[in-house]
C-alpha cells in the first residue's frame, strides 16, 4: 500500500485548522495508511488455523506491524520534503511546514522502528520479523529512495512491501508460511495497489510533473494510464477468485466476483471519459471505491470463514 494516500491529502490538516502535535505526529506516521496494514494483517491472523492460541504472537504482530509502518511512514517523509512543498495533498505535512523539526522525525523513526523490532522479537518470531523489516526497508528505503524518483512503474514493484501484512498476520500466530492461503493474500493486494493508486496518480498528475516525480501518468500520459488501470482491475478479479480453491467458500466467490465487475467497471468508465475535469473528479472517485472493494474482499473473506467455523456455509 506503500504511497497510499488513504486521505488524499486530509490527514495534513484542513486549511483554517489548528494544528496539533498528536496530529502531527500521526501525520508523520501515515496513521491512515497504517490503518488499513493492521486491518489486513488481522485479517490474516483470523484465517490462519487456531490463531485463537497465539494471543499474545496475535497482538504482538499488530503492535509491531503498526510501529513498523509508521517509522516507514517517516522514513518516507524525510527524504521527501522538498517534493511535498509541491503537492496538493502533501503541503501540509509538518516536516514540510516546519512544525517538526528533521531531527525530531529522526527521533520519532528510530522510536517506532525499535519498538517494532522489540515487540516483535519478544512476542513472535524471526519469520515474522524478518518479513516486518523487509515491508519497512522495502518502503522507506527502496520504494522511497530508489523506485519512486528512477521509475513510473514504482508502485508496482514497490508494491510488494505494503502487500505483506496478511503474512505477517499469519506467521504472527505460529501459521506455517508455506501455506498458499496467506501468500494469495499477499498476491491480491499486490495486483489491486496499481489500479488503486494510479487513479489518484491521475488526478495529481500535474503536482507530479511539478515535482519531477516520474509517475505513470506523467511518463506515459492519461491513456496509457487508464489501460493500465483496467489491466490491473481485471487482474485482480482473477487473484480475488483464487482463495475460493484453497479454503475459502463459494460465498466469499461470489462477493469477489461482484464486487470485482463493480470496480472494473469503474475503471471502464474512467478509461472512455474525456480528458477534463469530470474526468478527474472520477479519477478520484474510483481511488476512493478502491479502498472499499479491498475492504469488501477481506471482511468477505472473515464472513466466510466464520460461517465456515460455525458449519453454516450458505453453499
Amino acid at each position: 500500500m506503500n504511497e497510499v494516500e488513504l486521505d488524499t491529502g486530509a490527514q495534513s490538516g484542513l486549511p483554517g485548522a489548528k494544528p496539533s502535535l498528536i496530529g502531527d505526529l500521526l501525520t508523520l506516521a501515515k496513521a491512515r495508511v497504517v490503518s488499513l496494514l493492521v486491518f489486513t494483517a488481522i485479517v490474516g491472523e483470523l484465517l490462519a488455523p487456531e490463531f485463537w492460541r497465539h494471543w499474545s504472537g496475535a497482538l504482538a504482530g499488530l503492535a509491531g506491524i503498526a510501529l513498523a509502518g509508521g517509522a516507514g511512514g517517516v522514513l518516507n517523509q524525510l527524504v521527501e520534503p522538498s517534493l511535498d512543498q509541491h503537492m496538493r495533498r502533501t503541503r501540509r505535512r509538518p516536516l514540510v511546514n516546519g512544525r517538526i523539526t528533521r531531527n525530531g522525525a529522526i527521533v520519532y523513526a528510530a522510536a517506532l522502528f525499535a519498538g517494532a523490532v522489540t515487540i516483535l522479537a519478544i512476542w513472535t518470531n524471526p519469520a515474522t520479523l524478518i518479513l516486518t523489516l523487509f515491508g519497512t526497508v522495502g518502503y522507506g528505503v527502496i520504494y522511497t529512495l530508489y523506485l519512486k524518483p528512477s521509475t513510473p512503474w514504482n508502485i508496482v514493484w514497490g508494491g510488494l512491501a505494503g502487500a505483506l501484512p496478511p503474512l505477517i498476520g499469519w506467521t504472527a500466530v505460529g501459521a506455517s508460511i508455506t501455506a498458499p492461503l496467506p501468500w494469495l493474500l499477499v498476491a491480491l493486494i499486490f495486483v489491486w495497489t496499481p489500479a488503486h493508486f494510479w487513479p489518484l496518480a491521475l488526478y495529481f498528475r500535474e503536482d507530479y510533473a511539478k515535482a519531477c516525480i516520474p509517475m505513470l501518468p506523467v511518463t506515459h500520459g492519461v491513456e496509457r494510464t487508464r489501460v493500465e488501470i483496467v489491466k490491473y482491475a481485471v487482474a485482480t478479479i482473477v487473484v480475488s477468485l483464487l482463495p475460493a480453491f484453497f479454503g475459502a467458500g463459494l460465498a466469499y466467490a461470489a462477493v469477489a466476483a461482484i464486487s470485482g465487475f463493480w470496480y472494473t467497471g469503474l475503471t471502464i468508465r474512467l478509461k472512455r471519459m474525456p480528458v477534463d475535469g469530470e474526468m478527474d473528479r472520477f479519477a478520484r472517485r474510483v481511488f476512493s471505491a478502491s479502498i472499499s472493494y479491498l475492504f469488501i474482499l477481506y471482511a468477505a473473506l472473515i464472513g466466510d470463514h466464520l460461517l465456515q467455523m460455525a458449519g453454516l456455509s450458505l453453499f
